[in-house]
């Protein structure tokens, strides 16, 4: 298993140009012909969170202080986990015309997808700095460089699920329909809107069984609150994500040959 798994990593970092050319060639084709170009990258997010700010605020305005930067830095950082699932069915059954005829490690197609989600997320991510700091509503310290900690956590998360979602995908293509509606149902059930003190006692529970809770408390506390998160949190990320890198790359690897004759 664990020779499998290095083995994929080898093969995938020897082909990582073709990370960075997919990455590089699709910012380019999302804003093809559009005058503004990449500055829509920071725009359009920008004033779909203001817009939904707005309104939210009115609700929990009550309710949740500085309601702004504490939706921003919910939504923008579930945008990673949701445009990532949501596309991972595909990561293989839309790459098929490649995976017949030339040989790539599975992987890559994987790491395509979530990278660049990613870069799509650094870069979405100006918004809530230039809106935050120009309503004086955000406030920088040193507990913001904690943040590159659930980044890098979430990230090695969604390769391991994307693995094992875009494998299954190929046996099983009602997934593609499925995913999107469980990310949705995932969304409600993550405080990103929300407070979870706001959620009755004996409910809090179920948000506790979702692992996306404890990505998003390590990643919003040094950000919002400029707090410390709890060890035990950063512990079970840590846990769950490499557990779930090592399952999702050694599916991957198992597949490897079955996938090309199932696609």
């Amino acid at each position: 298993m664990l020779e499998g798994i290095k083995k994929e990593l080898s093969e995938s970092y020897r082909y990582r140009y073709v990370v960075y050319s997919y990455v590089q060639t699709n910012l380019k084709l999302r804003y093809r012909r559009s005058y503004l170009g990449f500055v829509w990258t920071v725009l359009a997010p920008m004033l779909n969170y203001l817009v939904m700010g707005i309104v939210f605020s009115f609700v929990m305005r009550d309710r949740i202080p500085n309601y702004f930067v504490y939706y921003f830095s919910g939504a923008i950082f579930f945008s990673i986990i949701s445009s990532t699932l949501n596309r991972s069915p595909l990561f293989l059954i839309g790459n098929e015309h490649y995976i017949k005829k030339i040989y790539i490690p599975k992987l890559t197609f994987v790491l395509n997808g979530t990278i660049y989600e990613i870069t799509n997320f650094f870069l979405s991510a100006t918004a809530l700095l230039i809106l935050g700091l120009l309503a004086g509503q955000l406030n920088l310290s040193w507990h913001t460089v904690l943040i590159a900690v659930p980044l890098i956590l979430i990230s090695f998360f969604l390769v391991g699920l994307g693995c094992l979602i875009s494998v299954a995908a190929v046996y099983f293509r009602d997934l593609i329909h499925i995913i999107p509606v469980l990310v949705q149902a995932t969304f409600f059930l993550t405080p990103v809107v929300y407070q979870e003190s706001m959620i009755p006692s004996e409910y809090q529970f179920f948000i506790k069984l979702n692992p996306f809770y404890y990505f998003l408390e390590i990643y919003r506390q040094p950000l919002v609150y400029h707090q410390v998160p709890a060890f035990s949190y950063y512990v079970f990320c840590f846990l769950i994500s490499a557990t779930l890198l090592l399952i999702g790359i050694s599916v991957i690897k198992k597949f490897d040959n079955k996938i090309v004759f199932k696609l």
